[in-house]
């Protein structure tokens, strides 16, 4: 296993994650009565916020499936994995439709499920992209589903224009964090201990010319 891969891009998924959960929390304190301005520019930071902690978290779903020969050696580890394992899973699909690719199935059925988009297709202005975007993620959430059962994550379907809906995602969401940073932060301890770490002292000298001789080009993704 790659531990030395593993660990990096733990560590920066980590940091973006905790970062924006930690913003998210901190918006609206100090403000008792935003005025309207201030709660559209609230909104759109929030729904930013949103994707990136899907992304961050979806980031961190990809590490734990490269990660499970590593449950068995750890199984503290495995036990978060399986707690988190349904919503990694939900938002690593979030991730792949609406916010890392933005695909054709997701604008069709997004117009179908909210023929309002069509007001406002087309339009420059902030307000306009924003509700488009929250159209999109709410379609997108609904289009988690099993043809048997229904939805696999809530109950119903999902408009985030409906403040209980809104709610319940971001709940969902800020404790899906939560989860996952404490899953992150195990898995950084648990690969930075299988990587064996230069002496910065004594190998400096040599460090420094192997970097001196870097050679760059685009970088392709080995076969496994």
């Amino acid at each position: 296993m790659d531990y030395r891969h593993i660990c990096t891009a733990a560590m920066i998924a980590n940091g973006g994650l905790q970062t924006a959960h930690d913003t998210a929390n901190s918006l609206y304190k100090g403000e008792e009565k935003p005025d309207m301005n201030r709660m559209v520019e609230l909104f759109g930071i929030r729904l930013m916020l949103s994707r990136h902690i899907i992304l961050e978290i979806a980031n961190i779903s990809d590490l734990a499936d490269l990660s499970r020969p590593m449950y068995k050696e750890h199984p503290d580890l495995g036990k978060l994995y399986s707690e988190l394992s349904k919503a990694l899973e939900f938002l690593k699909y979030i991730r792949n439709k609406y916010v890392g690719h933005f695909v054709p199935e997701l604008t069709a059925k997004t117009f179908e499920w909210q023929p309002t988009a069509n007001s406002i297709f087309g339009q420059k202005d902030a307000g306009s992209s924003l509700i488009m975007s929250m159209f999109s993620l709410e379609t997108a959430i609904n289009t988690y589903t099993d043809p048997a059962t229904g939805h696999k994550i809530f109950d119903s379907e999902t408009d985030l224009n409906y403040p209980p809906d809104n709610t319940r995602f971001l709940n969902f969401l800020g404790e899906t964090a939560i989860q996952s940073l404490e899953y992150s932060e195990r898995l950084i301890e648990i690969a930075a201990g299988k990587v064996d770490i230069p002496d910065m002292k004594s190998e400096w000298l040599k460090l420094a010319k192997k970097a001196g001789k870097t050679e760059f080009r685009h970088l392709t993704k080995k076969k496994r």
